[in-house]
């Protein structure tokens, strides 16, 4: 078998501190991912490109380490582009190679050329910085460009035709590679660095205020008082940030979250992201029904690779914050959300899941199910609480 030029590209990913990849397969991108997993990375493959993006960034923030992702071009650009908005807003580094249609134009099946979706235009007017191959010559030159994004703490895209990937590598991989490097992310985390010692920062010790029994806020401290010192801690756009960055903040905990952005769903697949990073450390995802509609699906991941993850799913049926901003003009209806059995979808996915009716049943309810692997907790919340109301939706910025 010939060294092609996707081996050479995966030797030098290694070479500069890569060691995981999550993506995502298609025709346009098909002779990478082996390629990878001979030159010494783990390949993660996501259940959409989304996921597998915000997956990337969730490695990144647990690891302190640039991401690194794959896909097709076209409508697999297309699913990638929350993933890059939210790590150019945010500050992740994350390295996306896209593979693009063949040099020949065939086939012309998701074109991602000037007959097609047009995709390095499309990452220009994102502001990505993307650089883009057209001779195997030129990946050592074009790569060291994205990396220079990666090191400023940015996105940066390698488009790549596929022929070109599947091509043999002119120089018989004989040139010199760089040394090995990280590419760290400058995106401060909320909080400060969690101490090494845990009595240093036990949630115990903090003086308990008063909460509403039912709401957002009394949920963190019943998850902090019930999940082990040092879980990864991931919150989702809307009411469960809010709380939890309240609660947080209080203690000097860190929190993983995306504040500028906001994605929906992004800290579910996040959290997968970052529980590979260290498969015995354990992780939470506090998220509502809204984000789970969107990246429930990313449930099945966790459920695959038997990752340490507790989901936690406030179900409240509304769209918070619009819900919220339409009450105004008597619209709110607008804002409701659709009834889903998340149980249900949780066990079509192998993904043991419980429901609570409250905050003071969730340390039973995480007794009695899996203290390993992932593991679900669904638990009804007011459409608005008044604890989180004020920062977060009277204001026109407000995230969903």
């Amino acid at each position: 078998m010939s060294f092609t030029v996707a081996d050479h590209l995966a030797r030098s990913l290694v070479a500069r501190g890569f060691r995981r990849c999550f993506g995502y397969l298609g025709h346009h991108v098909e002779p990478l991912p082996q390629a990878l997993l001979n030159g010494g990375l783990e390949v993660v493959i996501a259940a959409s490109e989304t996921g597998a993006g915000f997956m990337a960034q969730g490695w990144s923030l647990a690891g302190g380490r640039a991401g690194l992702v794959f896909c097709g071009g076209g409508p697999g650009l297309a699913m990638l582009i929350p993933a890059l908005q939210a790590s150019r807003a945010e500050g992740f580094p994350l390295l996306a190679i896209i593979g693009q249609t063949s040099t020949t134009g065939l086939p012309s099946f998701q074109d991602t050329g000037a007959l097609g979706s047009r995709d390095r235009e499309l990452l220009d007017a994102l502001q990505i910085p993307a650089v883009s191959i057209g001779c195997p010559l030129e990946l050592p030159a074009v790569l060291e460009l994205a990396c220079e994004a990666l090191a400023a703490g940015r996105p940066a895209a390698l488009t790549i035709p596929a022929d070109l990937l599947a091509a043999p590598w002119p120089a018989a991989g004989g040139e010199s590679l760089p040394s090995q490097q990280a590419y760290k992310h400058h995106r401060p985390v909320t909080g400060p660095v969690v101490p090494a010692d845990p009595a240093a920062a036990d949630p115990a010790a903090v003086v308990q205020q008063p909460t509403e029994p039912g709401g957002y806020r009394a949920v963190v401290r019943a998850l902090l008082a019930s999940l082990p010192f040092g879980t990864l801690w991931f919150g989702d756009a809307g009411q469960a940030r809010h709380a939890m960055r309240m609660e947080f903040q209080e203690r000097g905990l860190p929190l993983f979250d995306c504040p500028q952005s906001g994605p929906m769903g992004w800290a579910i697949a996040a959290a997968i992201g970052a529980a590979f990073h260290e498969l015995d450390r354990p992780v939470c995802c506090f998220t509502g029904d809204g984000s789970a509609r969107m990246l429930a699906h990313e449930w099945a991941t966790a459920v695959q690779h038997h990752l340490p993850i507790t989901f936690v799913l406030a179900v409240n049926g509304v769209l918070g914050g619009p819900y919220a901003r339409l009450r105004e003009s008597g619209a709110q209806a607008l804002g409701h959300l659709p009834a889903v059995d998340w149980c249900g979808q949780a066990a079509s996915m192998g993904l043991p899941a419980c429901r609570v009716e409250g905050a003071q049943e969730i340390v039973a309810a995480l007794a009695a199910l899996p203290s390993r692997g992932p593991r679900l907790l669904v638990l009804p919340l007011p459409a608005l609480d008044p604890e989180v109301l004020a920062p977060y939706s009277l204001s026109r910025s407000a995230s969903r």
